[in-house]
């Protein structure tokens, strides 16, 4: 975060209910993008969305976990442990959590395409996109905890973000370039952003 700011992009933001997560990345002027979280069939978000400090979606009571930002500090938290003190930048509420604390959650044998959000123990954000396979949400928790000696990601947090046909993920930064479009637009997400000056 110290190099690229990560924020939560709404694509209500520019008058629509949905958008290919690599449009919505343009529009934003965002590097890179990954889908956000679950929503109704209008499209509206279900959960909590915070962009900027400002709610802009409530807080859905539910088992899910909540990606935030706060004093510009990365984390994943459970929805029953969130408390806007006013510190929290950024925040997108979906699930299930994969990883807490270090440890791998078990999780339904279900098979989707996916995406998800990793916190690594040096505060890092990894973005993950299964592309075109089908993955169990469990291998997917194994390999955002086990160490990078393992073949893993060593994430001290991990979180599901909506999958299936809205998993998808976009990136153009120097030679990276990354275009994974998912089975229809999303109306929302998260965007890394231009480094700092």
């Amino acid at each position: 975060l110290e190099k690229f700011p990560v924020r939560v992009i709404d694509s209500r933001v520019f008058g629509v209910a949905r958008m290919a997560i690599k449009e919505l990345a343009q529009k934003s002027q965002a590097l890179a993008a990954i889908n956000g979280g679950f929503f109704l069939p209008d499209y509206r978000p279900l959960g909590l969305l915070i962009i900027d400090g400002r709610e802009t979606n409530p807080l859905r009571q539910t088992d899910w976990g909540i990606f935030l930002i706060q004093d510009n500090r990365p984390r994943i938290i459970h929805t029953k442990e969130f408390q806007n003190e006013g510190t929290i930048s950024q925040a997108l509420q979906v699930g299930p959590r994969l990883v807490v604390n270090g440890r791998e959650l078990r999780l339904k044998k279900q098979l989707a395409k996916r995406s998800a959000v990793g916190i690594t123990f040096k505060n890092q954000i990894i973005l993950l996109n299964s592309e075109d396979t089908d993955v169990y949400a469990q291998d997917l928790a194994r390999i955002f905890h086990l160490p990078e000696s393992e073949g893993g990601l060593e994430c001290r947090d991990a979180l599901t973000l909506d999958g299936g046909p809205s998993a998808q993920m976009y990136a153009e930064y120097k030679s990276l370039k990354i275009d994974l479009p998912g089975g229809w637009p999303v109306p929302n997400g998260i965007g890394v952003f231009k480094p700092l000056p």
